[in-house]
This record gives C-alpha cells, sequence and structure tokens, in this order.
C-alpha cells in the first residue's frame, strides 16, 4: 500500500520546486512500483497547487498545472493485475510503459493476455503508445533508431 509514497513525495519536489521546468528534457519513470496510484498523486498535485498558488512564488513560476507537467516528462509501469485502462483514461495516454517481470511471480502467468485484456476498446494508437512509443519517447536520443519501428511490436 506504501510503495509509490517515498516517489509521490520525491517527483512532487522535482516538479514544485521547478527542476523538471529547467531541466525540461529530463524524464523519469517509475518502474516495478505500479501505477494505480498514478491519478490520485495527479489529482493530489493540482489540488495543492491550487491551494498555495496565491501565496507560493515557486508555484506561480510553474510552466503549467504540475498534473500537466507530469503528463509531459513522468511515466510508470503498471503491475498486470492493474486496471491499465482505467489508469490511462485517468492520468493519461502517454504515461504509462508496458513491462512485465515475467516468468517472476509479479509478472504474473500471462501478463501479455492481462494487458491485452485490459486494454480492450482502446484505440490502436493507446495501445501502440503503451507497448511502444511511450518507451521510446521517454528513452530519447538514448535508444537506438532501429528499434523505433520494430516490425510485429505493437
Amino acid at each position: 500500500m506504501t510503495i509509490p509514497l517515498a516517489l509521490w513525495q520525491t517527483m512532487s519536489t522535482l516538479i514544485v520546486d521547478g527542476v523538471c521546468d529547467r531541466f525540461p528534457n529530463l524524464n523519469f519513470a517509475a518502474i516495478e512500483l505500479g501505477a494505480s496510484w498514478l491519478p490520485s498523486w495527479m489529482k493530489f498535485l493540482d489540488a495543492s497547487y491550487g491551494a498555495f498558488l496565491k501565496g507560493e512564488d515557486r508555484l506561480k513560476n510553474l510552466s503549467a498545472k504540475p498534473s500537466e507537467i507530469a503528463r509531459r516528462q513522468f511515466k510508470a509501469t503498471p503491475y498486470p493485475h492493474e486496471d491499465t485502462r482505467w489508469i490511462i483514461e485517468n492520468s493519461g495516454e502517454d504515461m504509462l510503459l508496458f513491462s512485465s517481470d515475467f516468468p517472476h511471480i509479479e509478472g504474473g502467468r500471462n501478463p501479455l493476455k492481462r494487458f491485452s485484456d485490459s486494454l480492450a476498446g482502446v484505440s490502436d494508437v493507446v495501445a501502440q503508445k503503451f507497448y511502444r512509443d511511450n518507451f521510446i519517447a521517454l528513452m530519447g536520443a538514448g535508444l537506438d533508431v532501429s528499434l523505433h519501428d520494430h516490425p510485429g511490436v505493437r
């Protein structure tokens, strides 16, 4: 239950203190921490921003609402048992990355099926972002260009 709390605090600080704005090409990913918490964290960020905006110069100086900065520079990997479609619908289609710890127990017996079932009904664009494109965006120039358009990758 408390796995993401330290991450909430760290990422909130990096956003609120303007680090993400000062380094717009700096991207972060929370891996092996699940992602069901993501929509709530973004709501908390924006609620705090709204509550303290008048008296906080560092908030006034942000380039956007904290959730928008998070959408721009932060990604997370859901567990196969989480409702991936719900997380995407409530956080953004650019924030989730496919991953699996298969064959380890936390990776599940059939993570591709679980993710596929959870993503039933999403557009091909959203599915491709989850399975491939969001990782490419995270890695940027660090990912060999030959891996950007691998055939057979949904």
